[in-house]
Order: structure tokens, then sequence, then C-alpha cells
């Protein structure tokens, strides 16, 4: 899991970053530099609760993240072995796996800066977006982020820390899970578990 890879709050960054609401507008490069200042903005404001973060990080997700076509890409060859009412509620499960995974480290922030550091095409209509992650007195982390436009709209595809992609690896967790049992039900019993809504 990517949490166990990097600190506390860059697990945190890294993923609101990535799917706080895009302007269609802006640049690849652009888009990341705001949402990465956001994130920073949000994680440092000392005013606001523990319950007041949370609401705003959920609130953050549910306007950007393109749950469904991440859920879909992570769950992998999978998807089609899952019924309609499976994949329904494996979306649901995912959205509420990932909203619960990372805003329970929000209290962890201490300093931590977001910065673009380039850009590299990978087609007509993806680039990936390099930046670092700095710790105050530690080794800067190594983000690259994959953003697809498509009709005018960018989108963060996935994220990918010191070389691992959070696709990847989720995708990996999960694929372990039903291949021990070889259904999909297996999963959704765990992400039940762990979301509390079993």
């Amino acid at each position: 899991m990517i949490g166990r890879l990097v600190s506390p709050v860059a697990a945190v960054l890294v993923v609101v970053a990535a799917f706080l609401s895009p302007a269609a507008a802006q640049e690849p490069r652009e888009l990341i530099e705001e949402l990465g200042g956001e994130a920073i903005r949000v994680l440092a404001n000392e005013d606001a609760s523990e319950e007041q973060r949370q609401a705003r990080f959920e609130a953050l997700f549910q306007e950007g993240f393109d749950v469904p076509l991440v859920a879909r890409i992570v769950l992998g060859r999978y998807w089609r072995a899952a019924t309609p009412e499976q994949q329904e509620e494996y979306v649901d499960l995912f959205y509420r796996y990932i909203v619960d995974t990372y805003t329970a480290r929000l209290n962890a922030y201490s300093g931590q800066t977001f910065e673009v550091v380039g850009q590299q095409p990978l087609g007509d209509d993806e680039v990936l977006v390099k930046s670092l992650i700095k710790e105050p007195g530690g080794p800067a982390l190594k983000v690259d982020w994959r953003v697809l436009t498509r009709e005018g709209e960018a989108r963060i595809v996935d994220v990918i820390v010191e070389g691992v992609s959070m696709a990847i690896t989720h995708r990996s967790e999960f694929g372990s899970v039903i291949s021990k049992t070889g259904n999909v039900e297996a999963l959704l019993e765990r992400l039940r578990a762990q979301t509390g809504q079993g």
C-alpha cells in the first residue's frame, strides 16, 4: 500500500491534490500547481477542526475524483467478472475506501511544501507532470502525475510516487484478494469491513 512507502502527510498530499476539481482551460502543469497549492492550504488551516478538514477533503474528492473510471482501472480484468450490481457496489465502496484511508492521515501535516518541476508529453492528449513534496529537514519526495485531457477537460488518471503507481498498487492489492477465492464478492466483503459498511 502506498501509505507504507511514504510519510502519512505525503500520501494525503498525493491523493487529495490528485482529485481536487480540475479546471478544463488549464495547462497540465498549471493544473497540478493549483491542486498542490490547494491541498497544502487545506492541510495548513489551523483554524479548522479535524472534522471540518475531513469534510472539506471529502467534498473535494466528490467534486473532482472520477470514481467510476479510476475504480474500474484499479479493478482491471476483474471488472468484467463482476455483475452489474457488484460493479455498482464496488464503485461506492472504492470511493469510501479511498476517502477513509487518506483523510485518516490529515493530522500529520507539519510544514511540507509542494513544487512542480517539469512535464513530459506522453501522447497527443496525455502529459506527465513532475513535482516534489518537500519534508522540512528531510529528502524531497518525487511525485509524477499522469494528466489526460479529453473534450477539453483535464483529469489526473494516475499518480506515481518514487516510481510506484498508485493505481497499480491498489490493483495488486485488490487482485490478490480476489485471486484467493476466485470471485469479486471476496473483495466486496473486505471493503465493506474496512469501510464499516458490512
